[in-house]
C-alpha cells in the first residue's frame, strides 16, 4: 500500500492526520470517477488531484491546508479552487456550464439525458454509501470511532479525549482502538479491491 508506505513520522505529520485526509480523499475520488449519475471530465478530476495532494502536502510539512496555501501548491489562484469545489459538491441545473470559458453543459457529459437534476447533493448522498462499504471490514465499536476521530460523515475530526468521554474510556484506550482499526484497514485494504484508490496521494 503506497501511501502507508510514504507515511514519514519524522516530517512532523502525526499518522491521525495524515490517516483523515487519506480516507476522505480516496472516498471522494472513488464517488468522483464512479457517480453514474453525472460524470465530469477527467480534466476536472485532474485539478482535484492536483487540489488533494497540495492540501496532503501542507500537512505533511507543517502548514495549515487554508485555502491560499492549497491554492499556491496546486499552481491556481483562489478564486479557481472555489470553482472547482462548487462544481464538485452542489447540485446542478443540467444546462449550466462545467467551465465558464467553454461552452459544455452537463447535460452533454451526462450518460442519461432524462435524468432531472437532482435536488440534493449526488455526492454527498453516494458518499455516505461509499463510507459504509468502506469501513465494512471494522467492528462496529471500531468504525464509530474511526468515524468520530476523522469525521467521517460531518468533516469535523474530534479529539481522543472526546471520544474517551462519548464511550466512558480513555484516552489511551481509544487511542488502541483507533490503532487497532487502521491497522486492520491497512492489511485489508488490497484484499477489498482499494488499492486504486491510493493512487491519488501518490
Amino acid at each position: 500500500m503506497k501511501t502507508f508506505e510514504k507515511f514519514n513520522p519524522s516530517k512532523g505529520c502525526r499518522f491521525p492526520s495524515y490517516a483523515y485526509w487519506w480516507i476522505r480523499q480516496a472516498i471522494k475520488k472513488s464517488i468522483f470517477k464512479n457517480s453514474r449519475l453525472i460524470r465530469l471530465p477527467e480534466s476536472v478530476f485532474a485539478l482535484q488531484r492536483k487540489v488533494g495532494k497540495a492540501r496532503m502536502e501542507c500537512i505533511m510539512e507543517g502548514e495549515q491546508p487554508t485555502n491560499e496555501n492549497v491554492a499556491r501548491r496546486a499552481g491556481i489562484t483562489i478564486e479557481k479552487l472555489a470553482r472547482l469545489r462548487a462544481k464538485i459538491r452542489k447540485p446542478r441545473s443540467m444546462q449550466d456550464r462545467v467551465w465558464s470559458d467553454d461552452g459544455v453543459t452537463f447535460q452533454e457529459i451526462t450518460e442519461d439525458p432524462n435524468v432531472e437534476p437532482p435536488e440534493l447533493s449526488v455526492d454527498r448522498l453516494m458518499m455516505r454509501q461509499q463510507v459504509r462499504d468502506f469501513l465494512g471490514i471494522l467492528s462496529p465499536r471500531e468504525r464509530e470511532i474511526i468515524e468520530h476521530r476523522f469525521g467521517i460523515h460531518d468533516g469535523e475530526p474530534k479529539t481522543l479525549h472526546v471520544i474517551g468521554d462519548m464511550y466512558g474510556l480513555s484516552k489511551e484506550r481509544i487511542r488502541q482502538v483507533q490503532n487497532r482499526a487502521l491497522d486492520k484497514l491497512k492489511k485489508s485494504v488490497s484484499a477489498q479491491g482499494f488499492d486504486a484508490y491510493f493512487d491519488l496521494l501518490t
